[in-house]
C-alpha cells in the first residue's frame, strides 16, 4: 500500500513576485493620457471660478442694468411686482433658442414624424416590456 503523507519542502504560501504583479485590466499607458487637459478641465468647474464668471457677466450685461434699472422705476411707482414677471418671461426668452438643422427636440412632439430621441420610452415598448414580462 502506497504512503499518503504530504511532503515537507519548504515552499511559502504566498505566489513569487512575478505572479502577484500583474497588470491591471484597464491599464492606460501614462504617455496617452492628457494630464494638463485634465487639469484645465477640473479647475474650470471650481464653484469660485464659477461664481466669478457669473458676477462678471452679470456686471457687464447690458440686458440685466437694463433690467434693474427698469425694476427700479417701476417699484418706484407700485409696479415692481409686474415688472418681476415681467423679467421673468424676458429672462426665458432671451435664453431659449432655435435648433439646429438636424438637431431633435427632447419632445417627440416638436420632431418631424414625431419621431422620439433615443433612450426615450414610447406606449409601444412599455406595452411589450408589460406582456413579456415573467411574474
Amino acid at each position: 500500500m502506497p504512503s499518503t503523507s504530504i511532503p515537507t519542502s519548504s515552499r511559502s504560501a504566498k505566489p513569487s513576485a512575478d505572479k502577484r504583479k500583474s497588470k491591471k485590466p484597464y491599464h492606460i499607458p501614462r504617455s496617452s493620457l492628457d494630464i494638463p487637459g485634465f487639469i484645465e478641465e477640473r479647475d474650470s468647474r471650481r464653484p469660485s471660478l464659477l461664481l466669478t464668471n457669473f458676477y462678471y457677466k452679470l456686471r457687464t450685461s447690458r440686458q440685466f442694468h437694463l433690467y434693474v434699472l427698469l425694476q427700479a422705476l417701476t417699484a418706484t411707482i407700485g409696479y415692481g411686482q409686474v415688472m418681476f414677471i415681467v423679467g421673468l418671461f424676458w429672462a426665458m426668452l432671451a435664453n431659449t433658442r432655435k435648433r439646429q438643422k438636424g438637431e431633435m427636440s427632447a419632445y417627440s412632439l416638436f420632431n418631424p414624424g414625431v419621431e422620439g430621441i433615443m433612450g426615450s420610452t414610447d406606449m409601444e415598448a412599455l406595452e411589450q416590456e408589460l406582456r413579456t414580462r415573467g411574474v
